[in-house]
C-alpha cells in the first residue's frame, strides 16, 4: 500500500459503517438502507477494500454535485482507483473537469435541446407503440422488464437517435452487456478480455460511423454532434467516441431501470395507479414522483476530494471518494416531507436523480420523453394495467451502483 494511501484504520471509527458498497447482497438490500442515510451524516465505508466516504443528506449531496473546486470527477492516479473507471480509460465528459469539460459540454447540447427531443417523439411512439402491440398479443402476461423496459432505450438510443444498422447496434449493445463483467473488479483486478475486445470492436465501428456521417450528415444525434461547431472548435474523432460511448452506457441500462421503477411502484399502489389512469394530466408530476422514490440506482459516479476538507463535518482526506447518492437524497424530510409516502400529486421539486450542476445528466430529458410515452401509451391501451402480484420484490442486477430489475410481471388486464 503506498506511504500516501488513505486508511481506514486511520479516519473516525465511529463513523465507520460495515458496508462493502461492491456487495451483491448490499445491492438486494440498500432501498431499505437509504431512508437512513437521507437523515444522518456522511459516513465512511469501503468499496472492494477501498475507504470512501457516502453522503446521503440533500443538503450536502447537492453540494457534493455542485462544489467542482473541492469534489473532482476527474480520479487521482492511485493504487485500486481505476475501478472507479466505468469506461476503461476512454475518456468522456462525465469525467472531465474545468474549461475542457465546458467545452465538450457546450459542443453536445445541442443534440439534448428541447427541439431535438420534439425530434424523436414521433420515432419514440413508434417503439413504444410497437412493443405494446407485442405484449397485447401475449394474451395477458407479461414481463415489463423482458418484454418491454429491457431493450426500450436501447431502440431508442441506437435506432430512432444514432440510426444505426443492425450489425452496428450490436457492437453497442455488446460492449453494454459485458459491464456486468466489470461490476465486482477488485483493485489491481485487469479487465476482463470480453469486456477489453468488446470496446475495441466498438471503436472500429464508431470510428467507421463518424467518417460516414462526416462526409454524408443525416438529421441524426450523432450528425449533430459531428458537425457541432463553437467557432472554430469541434469535437475530434476520439472526443465524439468518448461521448457516444458514455451517452449510450449511461442511458440504456438507467432508464430502463427507472422506467421498470415506474411501473413497479405505481403496480404497487393500485388507488393512485388508477387516479393516473383516470386522469393523464397527472402524469408529468407522476413522472417526478417515481424518479424521486425510485430511479435507476443508488449512486451515480463518485467524486474525489481534491485537497483535505470536510463535509457535514466530516473529514475527507485529499484524494478520498465521495458518493453523493441522490436517491437517498430524495428521501431527506427537511426537502420531501414524509419522503417514504409515494404520492403522484406530491409534485416534487429539486430531486436529485439526475444530480446537478456541472454534470447534471444531459440526458434527462430524453430520459422523461420515454419514461412519458411509455406510461401514457401503456394506460391508454391496457386500463387494466397491474402487478400480477401487488406484493412483488424484484431482483436487482447491473452495473456498479445500479438497480435494474431484473423482472417485474404484470397483467394488461
Amino acid at each position: 500500500m503506498p506511504d500516501n494511501a488513505i486508511r481506514l484504520a486511520d479516519l473516525d471509527q465511529s463513523n465507520v459503517v460495515d458496508l462493502d458498497l461492491g456487495s451483491e447482497a448490499l445491492r438486494q438490500r440498500v432501498i431499505s438502507l437509504m431512508p437512513g442515510w437521507a437523515t444522518r451524516k456522511p459516513f465512511y465505508c469501503v468499496r472492494r477494500g477501498l475507504p470512501v466516504v457516502v453522503v446521503g443528506r440533500h443538503k450536502e449531496a447537492k453540494e457534493v454535485f455542485m462544489d467542482g473546486e473541492r469534489f473532482s470527477v476527474v480520479a487521482p492516479k492511485a493504487e485500486g482507483y481505476e475501478i472507479f473507471d466505468l469506461f476503461g480509460g476512454i475518456e468522456s465528459v462525465l469525467q472531465m473537469e474545468g474549461e475542457r469539460h465546458h467545452r465538450v459540454r457546450r459542443l453536445m447540447n445541442p443534440a439534448f435541446t428541447p427541439a431535438a427531443m420534439n425530434a424523436l417523439r414521433d420515432s419514440v411512439q413508434q417503439i413504444v407503440d410497437d412493443k405494446l402491440d407485442a405484449i397485447g398479443r401475449t394474451g395477458g402476461a407479461f414481463d415489463a422488464m423482458t418484454d418491454f423496459c429491457g431493450d426500450m432505450i436501447t431502440r431508442v438510443m441506437l435506432d430512432a437517435t444514432l440510426q444505426l444498422n443492425p450489425a452496428q447496434q450490436r457492437a453497442f449493445t455488446r460492449v453494454h452487456d459485458s459491464f456486468a463483467l466489470i461490476a465486482g473488479l477488485a483493485p489491481g483486478e485487469p479487465y476482463p478480455a470480453e469486456y477489453v475486445e468488446a470496446g475495441r470492436a466498438l471503436h472500429g465501428v464508431m470510428m467507421q460511423i463518424i467518417q460516414e456521417r462526416r462526409q454524408k450528415p443525416r438529421n441524426d444525434f450523432i450528425s449533430n454532434l459531428v458537425t457541432a461547431r463553437d467557432r472554430d472548435d469541434r469535437l475530434s474523432d476520439e472526443e465524439l467516441f468518448g461521448q457516444i460511448n458514455a451517452v449510450c452506457a449511461a442511458a440504456q441500462g438507467t432508464t430502463a431501470s427507472s422506467l421498470g421503477a415506474a411501473l413497479l411502484n405505481l403496480g404497487r399502489r393500485g388507488d393512485q395507479f388508477d387516479a393516473l389512469k383516470r386522469d393523464p394530466s397527472l402524469i408529468d408530476g407522476a413522472i417526478e414522483e417515481c424518479l424521486r422514490f425510485q430511479s435507476s440506482g443508488f449512486f451515480t459516479f463518485p467524486r474525489f476530494a481534491t485537497l483535505d476538507t470536510q463535509i457535514g463535518g466530516v473529514k475527507v482526506p485529499r484524494g478520498m471518494p465521495v458518493y453523493a447518492s441522490g436517491q437517498a437524497a430524495n428521501f431527506d424530510p427537511e426537502v420531501f416531507p414524509d419522503p417514504l409516502r409515494f404520492d403522484i400529486r406530491r409534485n416534487p421539486r429539486a430531486i436529485l436523480t439526475f444530480g446537478t450542476g456541472a454534470h447534471t445528466c444531459i440526458g434527462n430529458r430524453l430520459a422523461r420523453l420515454v419514461m412519458r410515452a411509455s406510461l401514457l401509451s401503456m394506460m391508454q391501451r391496457f386500463p387494466g394495467l397491474r402487478l400480477a402480484d401487488p406484493h412483488f420484490e424484484p431482483v436487482y442486477r447491473g452495473m456498479f451502483g445500479e438497480l435494474y430489475p431484473q423482472s417485474i410481471p404484470m397483467r394488461t388486464h
